[in-house]
């Protein structure tokens, strides 16, 4: 079996390395849309964000997980919430044959590192680029962005009446605010996470007590089935209070 990478996919991952290249947290965004691998949600500034954190941040090799999580763990709450990344299909063999090639490297070398050995094609794909660079794509660019301005400036009245229309719409009640209140949602997951505990922690003990009740009646066969569910129940009860100690270390560390 043998995967494929198509060239709108290597023109998009060309776009996403010049654009983290450039500490750019938008086009990042963008490209990883294109490609599948972010779903778009009502709220992209907690993905922003995080992602511009990390490019500002990509050279540092032994990253501070304090550090990090004090400046963008509300962020990376809500991230865990939605859950817009996803998984494309396409890339399953291309980080199959990465991962091969990884381990034979370190197999062979222990101080195998990927990264300086894909730095030198990387820096040919800068070279690449500067080298396009020429005269007339710098006329271009400047081309454009003086169509950009002009466009900008043209289009100011209107998106000044827009911004009047939608503040009379506030006023009016047609538009209703919502604020995402990010310490509510991590108050009623943990309050979630509680009450589930409860629930297996009652559910247990109620077997428990059927099961000592049916052992004391010489119902050994019924009492051995009600022990047993009474483990289990424990057991999701013990994972539950894991899971509660876990959030309340997060939010210690916000």
């Amino acid at each position: 079996m043998m995967g494929e990478i198509k060239s709108f996919t290597k023109d998009r991952l060309l776009q996403m390395f010049y654009a983290v290249y450039e500490k750019d947290a938008k086009k990042v965004i963008q490209s990883l849309v294109d490609l599948g691998a972010l779903q778009p949600t009502g709220d992209m500034s907690s993905v922003r964000r995080s992602i511009q954190y990390f490019l500002d941040r990509i050279l540092n090799q032994k990253p501070d997980q304090e550090a990090t999580l004090s400046a963008i763990g509300e962020d990376l709450f809500a991230i865990a919430v939605d859950q817009p990344f996803r998984f494309p299909s396409t890339f399953t063999f291309v980080l199959r044959a990465f991962s091969t090639l990884e381990g034979i490297g370190y197999t062979l070398n222990p101080d195998f590192s990927f990264a300086k050995v894909a730095a030198p094609y990387a820096q040919e794909l800068l070279d690449m680029r500067d080298s396009q660079r020429n005269g007339s794509s710098i006329v271009e660019e400047i081309q454009r962005q003086a169509n950009d301005a002009r466009e900008a400036a043209i289009s100011m009245p209107y998106k000044i009446q827009r911004i009047d229309e939608f503040i009379q719409q506030l006023d009016a009640g047609d538009i209703k605010l919502r604020v995402r209140v990010l310490e509510a949602e991590r108050a009623a997951r943990r309050a979630s996470v509680m009450q589930m505990a409860t629930i297996h922690m009652v559910l247990g003990s109620t077997l428990l007590n059927v099961g000592v009740t049916l052992t004391a009646q010489g119902m050994e066969n019924y009492s051995t089935v009600s022990y047993i569910g009474a483990g289990l129940f424990a057991i999701l009860f013990v994972r539950a209070m894991r899971r509660v100690q876990k959030l309340d270390k997060f939010e210690k560390q916000i």
